[in-house]
């Protein structure tokens, strides 16, 4: 019987034993699964925090370059196309002989379902070397000064297999001036200038008004001299014609020429 007792208190004993063992890790695991997630938590919001601050650096990047070497950039060329997959889309500008080194600028932006995406481009002189080049970005700016004469090809690249892009590419030669205030016209302007065009068709018709004036007071004058002459003329030979018929009548009623 003892021995029964004693066997039956070292299996009890065993059992809580191992009871609380299970217990012990499912609170290391239960403690190292809430400590685990955070930890996902705060890589994924660092990471998040990492690309925002990396996209803040290269817009702001973008703009002042655009402030430093586009200022007045007039495109010649602004299109908006479907670039498919596995495919290249390309772009020439020829610098004609004898032309003064002329600076070329430009930039293309890539975008794919609403979203930005990323596309290879590059730009080449007539001699095949590759002068300018960015690859798997979304959008980019170039500028440099052509001093060769030639064919300048700008190549856009699209290596995803599946995916189609839209993408947007400008191009455009020498440095325009940018727009300037003197450039500009003010509703003061407008109002100045249609100001003046009444002024300046007031008096030409006050001109014409006084120039058809003194043509009517001279054809009055000239017809009034034409008919005073007629009148005249009438009565000269109203006064003709009675004085030859009493002549005649006199020379008729005189027996002595009979």
């Amino acid at each position: 019987m003892l021995f029964k007792k004693v066997t039956l208190i070292v299996v009890a004993a065993v059992a809580c034993t191992c009871l609380w063992l299970e217990g012990v890790t499912a609170g290391e695991a239960t403690a190292e699964q809430e400590f685990e997630v955070p930890s996902s938590d705060e890589d994924n919001s660092a990471e998040d925090a990492a690309n925002a601050a990396r996209e803040d650096v290269d817009r702001s990047s973008l703009v002042e370059e655009w402030d430093k070497h586009m200022e007045g950039f007039v495109p010649e060329l602004l299109l908006t196309f479907p670039l498919p997959a596995r495919s290249d889309e390309f772009f020439y500008e020829e610098i004609p002989e004898g032309s003064p080194p002329v600076l070329i600028r430009g930039g293309f932006f890539a975008a794919a379902a609403e979203e930005t995406s990323s596309v290879e481009f590059s730009i080449t002189d007539p001699k095949g070397n590759t002068i300018f080049e960015k690859e798997d970005e979304p959008e980019g700016l170039f500028h440099f000064v052509a001093k060769d004469p030639g064919l300048y090809t700008f190549i856009l690249s699209n290596h995803k297999w599946m995916q189609e892009k839209m993408v947007t590419f400008s191009l455009g030669k020498g440095n325009e001036t940018h727009l300037q205030a003197e450039h500009l016209e003010t509703v003061e302007d407008h109002v100045k200038a249609i100001d003046k065009t009444l002024v300046d068709i007031q008096t030409e018709s006050t001109y014409l008004w006084i120039r058809q004036k003194s043509h009517m007071k001279a054809v009055e004058s000239i017809h009034t001299r034409v008919l005073a002459f007629c009148v005249v003329e009438f009565l000269v030979l109203i006064g003709i014609s009675g004085f030859q018929v009493y002549y005649i009548k006199g020379m008729l009623s005189d027996r002595r020429l009979l």
